[in-house]
């Protein structure tokens, strides 16, 4: 009877660090909705220009309240014309690009953040960076998003942010347009950018494996 007792306390015990250990909501799924807007050789400097609609979903896995990785896809308009760019002789060109993305993204809170804790604080500061790829009508190619932004939660497992995303390609073909060659190759403008700011809602997912596999 001792050495039953004896078990059965120990498939307790490893039950509660199970359960401790499993129990932790580490994932969030949610929604973006925003802008986005184009940088190039017709914008080169201007926040917000010619803003499009922009949407899409998230998810993100939570290490601590500290660092997650990210994952999205989203669907973006961005457009220009050549002038509203001091170019001579004018391109006469005017476009309008549906792109549509995957990302994989790192993320850090400055402040520890748990939408799930009652504690404050409430709001954290963040920075993300990470890897894309995205496809424009036929084409495909690869993006670095870098941004940030800052989070709330009200509790209750919602979270707000506001964030501002920026992609630098490796191409020049969004605007349908490429500088002629003067031998410069200008880190910020030798290819074209897009950008996305908009509102963030994630809800996190409640953990529903607190059955000890020992009763399974």
């Amino acid at each position: 009877m001792k050495l039953k007792h004896n078990v059965t306390l120990i498939v307790i015990m490893v039950c509660m660090g199970v359960y401790s250990g499993n129990s932790q909501d580490k994932r969030d799924f949610g929604i973006q909705v925003g802008a986005t807007y184009y940088y190039g050789e017709f914008n080169e400097s201007i926040p917000l220009y010619s803003p499009s609609f922009a949407m899409g979903v998230i998810f993100r896995h939570n290490f601590n309240n500290n660092y997650s990785i990210r994952a999205s896809a989203n669907y973006a308009t961005v457009k220009g014309s050549s002038t509203s760019a001091n170019i001579i002789p004018d391109p006469n060109i005017n476009f309008s690009k549906n792109i549509i993305g995957v990302e994989a993204m790192g993320e850090f809170n400055f402040f520890s953040f748990n939408p799930t804790s009652t504690r404050k604080p409430k709001l954290s500061p963040y920075v993300n960076a990470g890897v894309g790829v995205a496809q424009m009508g036929t084409s495909y190619f690869l993006h670095i998003p870098f941004g940030g932004g800052l989070k709330f939660t009200p509790g209750q497992r919602h979270t707000f942010a506001l964030e501002w995303r920026l992609h630098k390609t490796f191409n020049d073909t969004i605007d349908d347009y490429s500088s002629p060659d003067d031998g410069r190759k200008p880190f910020l403008h030798n290819n074209d950018w897009f950008s996305f700011i908009g509102l963030i809602y994630t809800y996190r997912i409640p953990n529903n494996s607190y059955i000890c596999p020992a009763y399974k």
